[in-house]
Parts: C-alpha cells; structure tokens; sequence
C-alpha cells in the first residue's frame, strides 16, 4: 500500500477526520510530491496532524547524534510544507549508561526544539519504552522539564510505558497529542493491555480536546482487528 493509497483507505473504508505520516513511508520528498500529498488530503476531506519521525538521541558517536538533529529538522520542513502542526519525535535510546547519554539527548532536543519553533511547527515527545529514555511517567516528565520549551509538547501513547495505568494516570492531564495504541483486540474491540475504561474518561475529565490517533500493533491480521478496534475507539470517544 503506497501513501495515496493510504489516505484513500483511510477517508472511503476506515472513515477518519486526519492521518499520521510516518517518515519511513515516504517515498521521497520532493516539493511536487507534498504537494500532491497536501491536495490529496483535502479533497478526501482529511487533516494532515502530523509526521512521525524515527530519530535515535541516545547514541555515543556525536557525528550520529547530529545527524540524527538534521533529520529531524528535514522532517519540520517537511511538516511546515504539508501544513502539518506536529512532528513526532523520540528521546531515543541511550547506548551503555543512561545517565551518561542523558546531557546530549537534552541538548539534541533543545536544539530542535527551537529549530521547529522558528518553523511554527510543535515537536511531540513520544514516550516511548523498549530500553529507550521514557520507559515510565518520571523519565518522560524529567525530559520535558529540562527541555523547557513550548515547542516539545507531550505525546501520550496509551500503550508505551512499561507500567502502563500509572504513568499513564500521571500525564493524561498535560497531553498535547494522543496515540492510542492496540496491542490485543478482545471480541468486543477493546484491548486486553490498554484500559481505555480508565484512559478515555481520563482525557475528557482533563478537557482534552485534541486529536487522537488510532495505532494497531496486534498480532492479529489488520483484516479483522483494525476494524474492530477502530470502532471499539470511536464508540468510546462518542462517549
């Protein structure tokens, strides 16, 4: 499935109001192509919300680590042509010492922090696990206190953090970006790992107001567990 095939499936089958853009998806980047993207969208009645970026800011090597800045800002710009307001981004995964790699992973977020404001465009901070910096509420919280920039907002993914309800229940109240992630769909659409009983209550008692994205990483096929889950989501986000 390419990208416009994608975005067809998402308006006439899955019936959503915006699409995630993932930068591992696109086939290139040159300004004819977003701009077929950007067309695209609108005439499918769909929001571009943002574009995920897999960056790494944990690695020893600094010529890595500045790489791994420049591609993220490729990825603003990318985002600032699509018209997109958010670009997803990771703290990365520290190689050795955690403590030790922590500094420059601040540092690289600082720096394209400001870089995205210039470009008016916010960064997401995905919190994210499987031996990355944000495994819990308190690392992920530590990364943007440090940061302290208006422009690296919180991205809650319901279903990254190692101790799942806890953290959850300690960031749902400042998240700037939701992505709702489905690791197990049970008969009835629900997850078996992910309470959204407890998560969905949670956003609206916050007053959130902002998107929310359907992730499905089951093992089930996307035939029979996309559908399911996806309107087991819309049924609870109806209230």
């Amino acid at each position: 499935m390419n990208q416009v095939q994608f975005l067809l499936r998402c308006a006439s089958d899955l019936k959503v109001q915006g699409v995630e853009l993932q930068d591992i998806h696109f086939p290139q980047t040159r300004p004819a192509y977003l701009n077929m993207l950007r067309r695209t969208t609108r005439d499918l009645g769909l929001a571009i919300i943002g574009v995920g970026v897999h960056n790494d800011f944990g690695r020893i090597d600094p010529t890595i680590r500045q790489s791994e800045m420049v591609k993220v800002k490729q990825w603003v710009e990318v985002a600032e042509q699509l018209g997109a307001p958010l670009v997803r981004v990771f703290a990365g995964y520290p190689e050795a010492d955690r403590e030790a790699r922590w500094p420059a992973m601040i540092d690289s977020l600082c720096d394209v922090a400001a870089f995205a404001g210039h470009a008016g465009v916010r960064l997401g901070l995905e919190n994210h696990n499987h031996g990355a910096f944000t495994p819990t509420a308190a690392e992920f919280l530590r990364v943007l206190d440090e940061v302290k920039s208006p422009y690296l907002v919180p991205l809650l993914d319901t279903g990254n953090y190692v101790d799942g309800w806890p953290s959850v229940q300690k960031t749902v109240g400042i998240a700037a970006h939701v992505h709702a992630k489905f690791w197990k769909v049970a008969t009835d659409g629900s997850d078996e790992k992910v309470d959204y009983s407890k998560i969905v209550p949670a956003l609206r008692a916050a007053g959130y107001d902002g998107w929310v994205s359907f992730e499905y990483e089951a093992e089930e096929p996307e035939a029979t567990g996309i559908s399911r889950a996806l309107a087991y989501l819309k049924r609870m986000l109806a209230g």
